[in-house]
């Protein structure tokens, strides 16, 4: 058990100062038990997107899966690289990226509804843009 809080503190000190990094790290974290559950079944995602939950299919929820770990591990290198424009601009895409997903599936196709499992993902995407908007001159330097 040392050992694992002794490696959990070293990464955190690795982080650049402020709580945005940390914030990067959670929701990747969130994005990685998103994954798992995804790979394992499909129900809480028919749940986001209860408009046409009899869209989501086994292979929908395992794309999606993907497409979650792929979005996570940009936003790892991001959180630990927040000075570098580009991995910062990396980060806010995946933001960018998910909102767009998330409004086209509420106001155009249907696919989602405003519920508990559909704000999540959207406040998330929406105040991380925001914050990381906001942070951009303070942590972005080369």
């Amino acid at each position: 058990m040392e050992g694992i809080v002794a490696t959990m503190s070293d990464l955190f000190s690795a982080l650049p100062e402020g709580y945005l990094p940390k914030w990067l790290l959670f929701t990747t974290t969130l994005g990685l038990f998103n994954t798992v559950q995804n790979y394992m079944t499909d129900s809480l995602t028919k749940r986001v997107y209860a408009g046409k939950p009899n869209e989501v299919s086994p292979l929908a929820a395992r794309f999606f899966a993907t497409w979650t770990m792929s979005v996570s591990m940009i936003r790892i290198y991001a959180a630990f690289h927040l000075e570098h424009k580009f991995m910062y601009d990396l980060g806010i895409w995946t933001y960018v990226i998910a909102l767009s997903h998330y409004s086209l599936e509420l106001f155009v196709f249907g696919g989602c509804k405003l519920n508990g499992p559909f704000m999540s993902p959207a406040i998330v995407a929406v105040s991380s843009l925001v914050w990381m908007t906001q942070q951009y001159n303070y942590y972005v330097k080369y």
